[in-house]
């Protein structure tokens, strides 16, 4: 899906425009209303936060960072790599803070997806989970390891660890079946 072109010049908005553009062809809001509402959500205890309203600031390094439930939705889809490269090329991203110059030269686009599908299968599947579990700590411990897992595949290079890493992942999200039904549905379309 990478598009390779000539430079092209984006304004810092235009940015975050674009990032929740493609956020939302993942079906972000499918995912975070289910955290929210289990009170896992990433922007929790932000000052840009405003209660009933959301965001009062929004910015580069917010629209960039992924949660482990998007971050694994977007490795299974294999647009990981893409988003990651996509925002390694912006300045100024620091933890809820943005340095980022008022115009941006991109020299990689990336195209916006539409796989909303495989983002409310996943959310259906943590509904069924907190349920069984009857409290949200294991939901919220879920995204933690999820993001820790899927870290190491962009960290390490030993084919050992990564083996080991791809099976304990497999086996983490092993009871996300509606997730795994959606993905198979979704690659069998291509």
């Amino acid at each position: 899906m990478d598009t390779y072109k000539k430079e092209r010049l984006m304004t810092r908005e235009e940015l975050i425009q674009f990032g929740h553009q493609y956020l939302k062809g993942v079906g972000i809001s499918s995912i975070c209303n289910v955290c929210i509402e289990i009170g896992g959500s990433c922007c929790k205890f932000c000052d840009e936060l405003e209660e009933g309203k959301g965001c009062k600031n929004r910015n580069t390094s917010c629209t960039a960072w992924l949660c482990g439930y998007l971050k694994l939705i977007l490795y299974k889809a294999g647009l990981l790599d893409e988003w990651e490269r996509f925002w390694e090329q912006i300045p100024g991203q620091a933890y809820r803070m943005d340095y980022t110059p008022a115009i941006v030269s991109i020299q990689k686009e990336i195209e916006i997806p539409s796989i909303q599908l495989l983002s409310e299968a996943f959310a259906k599947d943590l509904i069924r989970l907190n349920a069984k579990h009857k409290s949200s700590e294991n939901i919220i411990e879920l995204n933690d390891k999820l993001d820790q897992y899927i870290t190491r595949f962009s960290i390490y290079t030993d084919e050992e660890i990564l083996e080991k890493a791809k099976n304990e992942l497999e086996e983490l999200i092993s009871c996300f079946y509606s997730f795994e039904f959606a993905l198979q549905s979704s690659s069998n379309e291509k």
